[in-house]
């Protein structure tokens, strides 16, 4: 079964990562969890909200990692600091579901594995009295506070990574243009719509614990959800205003690949406006009609020639006249 659980000072640290049918069953057994809630997280029908129980409060929290791998940044207390890394092209947002169910007694985490915050911190308290007293002596509340700051703070790199990758579309507009590039493009306009569509409830979350609206999670916790507040907020600033950089440079981009389209375009109007008269003189002469002047002349070859170049030569000086090349 996997099912792992610490134990300081009468509180409880269970953390349960992948779960399966047989770790749902053993919750809802042992801790009497509302089965619906344990379905939700299972067939992944869940959004991000507080719900109030008579034995627990549960917390339903999603947080950013990129689908090839989950950002790591972990310090050895467990605090997870903003750094920046090398960008690696086309890597997809995901989000990642968390349920915090809160008693007195204990804290139990629910959650995918993927989010490397949660077990580095369950095992420094495995590890360490330090760690245990550090995570563990302040209650459950503070305990799972402090899961959920490392948890927001892991985002700061994600966000990081992805004022990177724009920074490098930008540079690598301004030398060439390929279709790596547009893909980059799309791939992180769609990123910084996940972000945003995922942060979005979760700061309407801690908004409502910063005002006190959750008695038995607020108490002395609220200049701490404050703190997670401000971190989200901060995110979420950086996050607005690169969807704005990364829309400035789509638009930018679109605009001079539709003038170098029309560039193009005007170029081969101009080369089809000059053959026109050209082709009329050909296919009539090449029809070998009775009558045309100088079709029967010794060098009516160099006379066809000397009048096409009189005709495209007046064509030139209007089209320079009025600078349509």
């Amino acid at each position: 079964m996997n099912v792992q659980s610490v134990t300081f000072q009468g509180l409880s640290f269970v953390n349960i990562s992948k779960p399966t049918d047989f770790e749902i069953k053993f919750l809802k057994n042992t801790y009497y969890f509302n089965s619906l809630n344990l379905e939700d997280y299972m067939h992944k029908a869940q959004i991000p909200k507080i719900e109030n129980h008579r034995r627990y409060d549960l917390i339903i929290l999603r947080f950013p990692l990129f689908s090839e791998n989950s950002i790591q940044n972990a310090h050895q207390y467990g605090v997870y600091l903003p750094t920046f890394r090398s960008p690696v092209k086309k890597r997809r947002l995901v989000s990642s579901y968390v349920n915090f169910f809160i008693s007195k007694e204990y804290v139990v985490v629910l959650h995918d594995g993927d989010l490397s915050p949660i077990n580095n911190i369950f095992s420094l308290c495995q590890k360490t009295i330090h760690a245990r007293t550090d995570y563990m002596s302040k209650g459950t509340v503070f305990l799972a506070y402090k899961i959920i700051d490392a948890l927001a703070d892991n985002c700061f790199p994600v966000i990081n990574e992805i004022t990177s990758t724009i920074d490098r579309i930008d540079k690598e507009l301004e030398e060439k243009q390929d279709q790596k590039t547009l893909e980059n493009i799309s791939t992180t306009r769609r990123n910084l719509v996940v972000f945003h569509t995922m942060l979005k409830p979760v700061l309407s979350i801690f908004k409502e614990l910063e005002k006190g609206k959750h008695e038995r999670l607020n108490s002395s916790m609220l200049p701490f959800w404050s703190n997670v507040l401000d971190h989200l907020q901060k995110i979420m600033d950086r996050l607005e205003d690169n969807q704005e950089l990364i829309e400035g440079i789509s638009s930018s981009n679109e605009s001079f690949l539709m003038t170098r389209t029309n560039v193009i375009i005007k170029v081969l109007t101009i080369i089809t406006v000059f053959i026109m008269p050209l082709n009329l003189l050909a296919g009539m002469y090449g029809m070998n009609i009775v009558g045309l002047p100088f079709a029967q002349h010794p060098s009516a070859f160099l006379i066809m020639v000397a009048v096409m170049i009189s005709l495209a030569i007046p064509l030139l000086i209007i089209f320079k006249i009025k600078r349509w090349f």
